[in-house]
């Protein structure tokens, strides 16, 4: 299943404001499905937040995080800059966004 990432980057008073939206299970290995067998583990591990290409921080989340996780931070910045979340799955999987502040 395709998962997106939905973002938002925003002056405001004189600081870009971020708001990511990753639609993701974040699957525990501890749920069992319908028919009582346990669903596997699939949920994001790494996630890198980059501005205009430069690595500005770094999380580690686990499997504990809630289903379509929200993310909020703040950074020094201006009109125009290019914010980019990429994450890692702990199955593998790799997915980014890159959004431009308005």
């Amino acid at each position: 299943m395709a998962k997106k990432i939905k973002a938002r980057a925003k002056i405001k008073n004189g600081l870009i404001e971020v708001k990511y939206k990753v639609v993701h299970p974040m699957e525990t290995g501890r749920r069992k499905d319908k028919s009582g067998q346990l669903v596997a583990e699939d949920y994001i591990n790494f996630i890198k937040i980059s501005k205009n290409g430069k690595d500005m921080f770094t999380l580690v989340p686990n499997s504990t995080a809630s289903k379509d996780p929200y993310f909020f931070f703040k950074l020094k910045g201006i009109k125009g800059d290019a914010i980019t979340l990429s994450w890692i799955s702990n199955t593998g999987e790799k997915n980014s966004s890159t959004t431009k502040v308005k």
